[in-house]
């Protein structure tokens, strides 16, 4: 994950949170009493907490782990490449609501339901020679499986299959797809919830 940042706002943020780099915690004291330099740097992670000691955001090199209802799961249970720029955010329980990855092959901006399970995912892929964006947005878990919930809407484009909308039912079943193809062909279908196509534009 990756996100661009300023230090105008830097002093007053000191004054509301306490900041860890690489397992230092440094207060407002501490840090109007020694200057930073001109460009600071952390190795490893960079994580802030609020006066509670909640974890609020996390920027890390490699996949971290994920906070639910308090508890730390290890970042092996974490899907996404083991080696990138990760940004984690959290509610005020420290609990994981969101984030922004940013790897070689790609990226997402991601906002959760509670349980870390996705809502809204925006992302991008590059694997030469395929490139391709897309929206994924998902139903609230309320009801779901364990699994997790299902995908609801499609949004995207890949250089391979062209662009596409997919709306599907409660159970992840395409049901209506807009699409335009690699060889710019247009076509709506409506398919049953066996995937077998009902209806067709242009005519088969």
């Amino acid at each position: 994950m990756a996100s661009g940042s300023t230090n105008v706002s830097r002093r007053a943020m000191l004054g509301a949170v306490t900041v860890t780099a690489a397992g230092a915690a440094l207060s407002p004291d501490t840090a109007s009493a020694a200057a930073p330099p001109a460009e600071p740097q952390v190795r490893g992670s960079f994580k802030i907490t609020d006066r509670r000691g909640k974890q609020r955001f996390r920027l890390d090199s490699r996949k971290p782990p994920i906070i639910i209802d308090g508890q730390e799961i290890p970042a092996a249970q974490r899907g996404g490449p083991e080696n990138a720029s990760w940004l984690i955010f959290n509610d005020d329980n420290g609990n994981e609501i969101g984030g922004i990855l940013a790897g070689t092959t790609g990226g997402s901006i991601t906002f959760d339901y509670p349980g870390a399970l996705d809502a809204i995912k925006m992302s991008s892929i590059w694997r030469d020679p395929v490139g391709g964006a897309g929206i994924n947005i998902n139903a609230h878990p309320t009801g779901a499986p364990p699994t997790g919930p299902k995908e609801r809407v499609l949004l995207g484009w890949r250089s391979d299959l062209g662009s596409l909308l997919h709306l599907t039912d409660s159970q992840g079943r395409p049901r209506i797809t807009l699409e335009v193809d690699e060889n710019d062909t247009p076509s709506i279908k409506v398919l049953d919830t066996d995937g077998k196509v009902v209806a067709q534009l242009p005519p088969r």
